[in-house]
C-alpha cells in the first residue's frame, strides 16, 4: 500500500528511488545510513524526528541543521511526494 492507502503504484516507486539518488550520497544506496557520517538508517522503522508522512516530508523540505541539507528549493512538490513515498517504503516493507 501507498501511503495514501490506495495500491502500491510501482511507477511512483521507481520515480523516488531515482531522486533517491541525492539522498544516497549519506544514507546510502540502500538507505542504511552511513554510521561514519552519522546519517540516519531509513530502513530500520526507528524514526529520530517524529514519525509518517508529513514528518518525511518536513525533513526533505527543511533539513535538519548542521546534518542534511533541505531541498524544498531543490525538488517539486510532486518529487517530494514520491520521494517521501519511497523513502517511507523502505521501512514498511
Amino acid at each position: 500500500l501507498s501511503l495514501s492507502g490506495s495500491p502500491h503504484d510501482s511507477a511512483r516507486a521507481a520515480l523516488g528511488k531515482d531522486k533517491f539518488g541525492v539522498c544516497a550520497a549519506c544514507h546510502g544506496p540502500d538507505g542504511k545510513g552511513m554510521q561514519a557520517l552519522g546519517s540516519a538508517n531509513l530502513t530500520d522503522n526507528i524514526w529520530l524526528h517524529g514519525f509518517g508522512e508529513k514528518t518525511i516530508v518536513e525533513m526533505i523540505n527543511n533539513g535538519k541543521v548542521n546534518v542534511m541539507p533541505a531541498q524544498a528549493e531543490k525538488l517539486t512538490e510532486a518529487q517530494i511526494h514520491v520521494l517521501t513515498s519511497y523513502i517511507w517504503g523502505l521501512s514498511n516493507k
